[in-house]
């Protein structure tokens, strides 16, 4: 029989190696991860905000697209010049038709153009509609704009059949002033810069109540003034004169009208007595002397404003001449289908600015 084989001792159990350990299979989980560790900030350390998201910026479309001015009813913030302060309210009784005006400053040919407004009124025989077969004397507005680099001048001219003198006065005087305007769309932008102005009267009618007649009828002939150097020369005078003779025998003085460009003074004076029922020895040389009194006066007169003329176009910058070179006067007449203008339409703008460059 083979012998038999001790048993380990208790020493020997202790020494003997361990048993090993078999590598993990890949169906054996993972241990987990390490947590971190937070670090704790010293209470001296400066407070870091926590990050914001990031807002997207409005591109330069975008902002042009939000300053992009939208006019609408602008012929109604204008100044009609030279209309008489009881025929406004029937003006704006009106629903007149300006849309390709706002639609021409809007995304048109006047876009982004420096523009000037003012406007006027022309009254004229029309049907109110097509059941009107009388028709009505109708104040129609038209409106005029200056395309130019150059503002216009801030001065109006007073001038009628009724007034002997042409008075040409700083807008400020009356009230009146170019004004930038801005649409609705754009009133509260600080970073809109407006290109059109119109002209504005700020003057109240219950200041009205309180000036004299002459001067409240200022008003009624008022016009914005304009001068073009190549001009000056080409303006025509009225050769009618008003003569007032002082005669003896006669209670007021006699009137009558003489033209020294028509007339011979020969002949008039001989007509007039015989019309007047006068004493041609005793009236004709006093009345032949008032005639050249009045004939002096008048071309003196008319000196002195061509001379004033010639000092203003003198004044003119030569800026400001390139600029009245290259500007553009459009004459906006409203495109109702009632009442209906198409047919009265004309270029004249006023006995200043002369006709207009574009009837539309």
């Amino acid at each position: 029989m083979p012998p038999r084989r001790k048993a380990p001792t208790k020493t020997a159990r202790a020494k003997a190696p361990a048993p090993a350990v078999t590598k993990r299979t890949a169906a054996t989980p993972a241990d987990p991860a390490p947590s971190k560790t937070l670090k704790r900030k010293s209470p001296d350390a400066p407070h870091t905000p926590p990050k914001q998201a990031k807002v997207a910026k409005p591109s330069a479309a975008r902002k042009r697209a939000h300053l992009r001015p939208l006019y609408d009813e602008t012929w109604r913030a204008v100044y009609l010049a030279g209309t008489e302060w009881d025929q406004l309210q029937l003006v704006y009784s009106i629903d007149w038709d300006f849309d390709h005006l706002d639609e021409a400053l809007t995304d048109g040919d006047l876009e982004g153009k420096k523009v000037y407004l003012f406007g006027a009124t022309e009254p004229q025989l029309l049907m109110r509609d097509e059941k009107d077969t009388r028709g009505d004397v109708i104040p129609v507005p038209v409106i005029v704009a200056v395309v130019s680099d150059v503002a216009p001048p801030s001065t109006v001219g007073v001038k009628s059949v009724q007034r002997a003198e042409e008075e040409i006065l700083p807008m400020s005087e009356m009230r009146m002033g170019w004004h930038a305007f801005a649409p609705e769309n754009v009133q509260l932008s600080r970073r809109f810069k407006p290109n059109v102005h119109v002209l504005k009267c700020n003057e109240r009618k219950a200041r009205l109540r309180n000036m004299q007649e002459a001067a409240v009828h200022k008003y009624d002939y008022v016009l914005p003034y304009f001068i073009k150097p190549e001009e000056v020369e080409d303006i025509t005078v009225d050769t009618v004169v008003q003569v007032l003779a002082e005669l003896d025998g006669r209670k007021a003085p006699l009137m009558c009208e003489y033209d020294y460009e028509l007339d011979e003074i020969d002949e008039f004076v001989e007509e007039t007595v015989k019309e007047n029922g006068l004493d041609a020895d005793k009236h004709s040389a006093p009345l032949k002397k008032a005639i050249k009194v009045a004939e002096k006066a008048t071309k003196l007169k008319y000196k002195a404003e061509r001379e004033a003329r010639r000092k203003r176009i003198a004044d003119i910058p030569q800026e400001s001449r390139d600029a009245i070179k290259n500007m553009k006067l459009l004459k906006f007449y409203p495109q109702n289908e009632w009442p209906d203008v198409s047919k009265i339409k004309a270029p004249f703008i006023n006995r200043y600015y002369g006709r207009a460059t574009q009837v539309l």
